[in-house]
């Protein structure tokens, strides 16, 4: 575990169940509907951000299939945390319980995950075997050329 990350995911995790249980759903003022349209698309880089770190914090190199475990778990608990963020804000004064925001999580959880499949660096291990395997075939074909 990258306990870093860890401490990164848990301070978004936070921050996100902070943000929910603040009453009143205009948050950034006075509600109108661009503050609203800016207020609901913000699910979606938040939800990202938490995806990337907790991934990044579970994400197992030295364990082969590792990322193949613990990956679905992952995502399978980030959106279980949506579901049960939208139920928290069902009872918080103001707020309400919306599909459209659990939505909207999906895609950021989507987003996170995309993110963290296309930044992550190549095994090392794996890396070492293949300039390995190609130095012999080149070696192979100066010495049979």
């Amino acid at each position: 575990m990258n306990y870093k990350f860890a401490s990164l995911g848990l301070a978004c995790t936070l921050f996100i169940v902070y943000l929910s249980s603040i009453p009143d759903k205009s948050i950034l003022g006075g509600g109108s509907l661009g503050e609203q349209v800016i207020s609901n698309l913000a699910h979606i880089p938040a939800y990202a951000v938490l995806t990337f770190l907790w991934l990044k914090a579970f994400s197992l190199r030295g364990f082969r299939g590792g990322s193949k475990v613990i990956t679905p778990i992952i995502l399978v608990c980030l959106l279980a945390f949506a579901v049960s963020d939208e139920f928290h804000q069902s009872y918080v004064p103001g707020r309400t319980a919306s599909a459209m925001d659990i939505g909207l999580d999906v895609l950021g959880v989507a987003l996170g995950f995309l993110v963290f499949r296309f930044n992550r660096r190549p095994d090392v291990s794996q890396v070492k075997e293949h300039d390995v395997n190609t130095a012999t075939r080149q070696d192979k074909q100066d010495h049979t050329g």
